[in-house]
């Protein structure tokens, strides 16, 4: 009679969750892309940069706005020369300068000529700005790629230990079968059998944990594709040549964000700098205004109904820290400079160390595929020798057991074989070749 243990996890192995057709490497990549809300926020992020970007702009632009105002006065203002002459034979007449009610509206602009560079400087800043969040972007796309290839693979190993583990347990059933029609024959001896009921009970307890990290597995997969029931497509075979790495290494020195974020970052720094410097130079810019209406008054009369000027200001002066300012922003520059060539010399590390992943993983998966040959004919024979009463039953379970080690092993040697692929690819700027060598 079959274990009820061992009846509802092989229900379990056997039909999975339910899904659709397996999803692709690139259509799960397409998914991530439109779905991610990590993503979708950097997008955001970038948009709010490229409008500020944009807002600078605009600087260097002449201004004009309408402008107006109105009182309404206690008393209108007089001007009384009496007092001022005295001994005059008759009075003068008092000359009314407002009445009551004055008003007046007015077009006003201005428009900054020169303001010693610091337009220019803060506008190449807003763009290096813009730079480094497209860079901190594309680097956090890159980095979901590869979380997205982890999970996608990760989810078909886990399936696969889970399918080995319901293999062992199948197998070891029949084994203890045979055990017990053995044991009754009087061809082996009772701890024969109890040995093979003891290796059964182990294989289930595996493979129980096998079915939850395979069900952990899918959960993650699906979280990040924001999809229930995810099914990665299973490839039979691998890519049979490795990308070159001088070229890929040259290709991440050109092209990886976290070098061009540094880039970006210098140029900030240099437009700080620049920026700084203008303080010491003198502002020109030009203003005018244009009366469109005003109250009767003969103060209004007075005054012209437009005028044009210009305007210069000279800085002899100021508490703003102008020369600290300067040695920070060079400060900020050096820095950028130099995380940038540590930024090289690890990334290097990384793709040299991912490439002896790649090789490592490849070398294990072509010897384990002669060990998994010997291991199957020592399975075949170890069960014979049971059968016939010539081998114990210790000896056919270590030979399952070896079995199953191997093939395990040739699973997480084609897992670390696929990351390591990615990573390299990743660090390439190549996740389209990556997703074509395992395409359908």
């Amino acid at each position: 009679m079959r274990h009820p243990l061992t009846l509802a996890l092989l229900l379990a192995v056997m039909a999975g969750p339910v899904s659709a057709a397996p999803l692709t490497l690139a259509e799960a990549w397409t998914r991530l892309q439109s779905a991610s809300d990590l993503l979708k926020a950097e997008q955001l992020a970038t948009d709010r940069a490229q409008a500020e970007r944009d807002v600078a702009g605009d600087l260097g632009l002449p201004q004009l706005s309408l402008s107006g105002t109105y009182a309404y006065l206690d008393d209108p203002i007089e001007l009384d020369l009496n007092p001022s002459l005295p001994g005059l034979p008759f009075p003068l007449p008092v000359l009314p300068l407002t009445e009551r009610e004055i008003y007046r509206a007015s077009l006003v602009g201005s428009w900054p000529i020169y303001a010693g560079g610091r337009i220019q400087a803060a506008q190449a800043v807003k763009q290096a700005e813009l730079d480094a969040r497209m860079q901190e972007q594309e680097i956090k796309r890159r980095e979901r790629f590869t979380v997205l290839v982890d999970r996608y693979f990760g989810l078909q190993l886990a399936s696969q230990n889970a399918a080995l583990r319901q293999s062992q347990v199948a197998a070891l059933e029949k084994h203890l079968g045979n055990a017990k029609k053995l044991e009754q024959q009087g061809q082996i001896a009772a701890v024969e059998r109890m040995n093979a009921a003891v290796a059964l009970d182990q294989a289930r307890i595996a493979l129980a944990q096998a079915v939850r990290q395979r069900d952990l597995a899918q959960q993650a997969l699906d979280s990040l594709l924001q999809q229930q029931n995810v099914e990665p497509l299973t490839h039979d075979s691998l890519p049979e040549q490795a990308p070159a790495r001088g070229p890929m290494e040259r290709q991440m020195l050109s092209g990886h964000p976290a070098l061009a974020l540094f880039d970006a970052k210098t140029r900030q720094a240099q437009g700080s700098i620049s920026a700084e410097r203008g303080r010491y130079k003198p502002e020109v810019g030009l203003f005018g205004s244009y009366t469109l209406a005003e109250d009767n008054s003969v103060l209004s009369e007075l005054e012209p109904e437009w005028l044009v000027g210009i305007r210069v200001k000279v800085p002899l002066f100021s508490n703003d820290g102008r020369s600290d300012r300067v040695k920070a922003a060079k400060s900020a520059e050096m820095e950028a400079r130099h995380r940038k060539a540590q930024t090289e010399q690890d990334l290097k590390l990384l793709l040299s160390s991912q490439y002896a992943n790649l090789e490592q993983a490849r070398y294990e998966l072509n010897a384990l595929d002669s060990a998994e040959q010997l291991a199957r004919e020592n399975r075949r024979l170890r069960e014979l020798a049971f059968r016939q009463g010539l081998g114990t039953s210790l000896e056919q379970v270590d030979a399952d057991q070896r079995l199953m080690e191997v093939q395990l092993g040739k699973a997480r040697a084609r897992y670390q074989y696929l990351m390591a692929l990615a990573q390299i690819t990743t660090l390439g700027g190549s996740m389209d070749q990556m997703i074509e060598w395992m395409g359908p």
